[in-house]
């Protein structure tokens, strides 16, 4: 009997235990998730998939501007390939750099590869990151 009641006093300090802790977050399961997002976001404009792209946007730079204004923004640039490295957190804010490589779809520019290396804003809201554009 004592043996019992030892043993549910065990399984009762480890149930309360556990529902008084609150769950914890790490930082690198959270740069996962962001860089993750940025990833998708890149694939987007890469298949030029603006409509998915432009939901990653922030939600304030949403409602500033339309999708229509944003597809205008990329009429003349068509994104190879981006490569998503080093990610910094800082509470809700999140810097991303990215390796980016284009084309500008102008006649009177070289229709070589281009390359350039971006840091990008995010922000986490409501538990999502976005991208905050320049």
């Amino acid at each position: 009997m004592l043996i019992e009641v030892m043993g549910l006093f065990l399984i009762l300090g480890l149930l309360t235990s556990c529902a008084t802790q609150p769950p914890i977050k790490k930082e690198e399961d959270e740069k996962g998730i962001l860089q993750k997002r940025a990833e998708d976001y890149w694939q987007y404009q890469i298949k030029g998939d603006i409509e998915k792209a432009y939901q990653c946007e922030a939600p304030e730079f949403r409602e500033k501007v339309s999708l229509i204004q944003y597809i205008n923004r990329f009429k003349l640039v068509k994104y190879l390939e981006a490569k998503v490295s080093p990610i910094e957190i800082n509470g809700d804010r999140g810097k991303v750099s990215v390796d980016i490589t284009y084309k500008m779809l102008l006649q009177h520019i070289s229709r070589k590869d281009l390359k350039k290396v971006v840091e990008e804003k995010w922000t986490r809201v409501n538990g999502v990151w976005y991208h905050i554009p320049e």
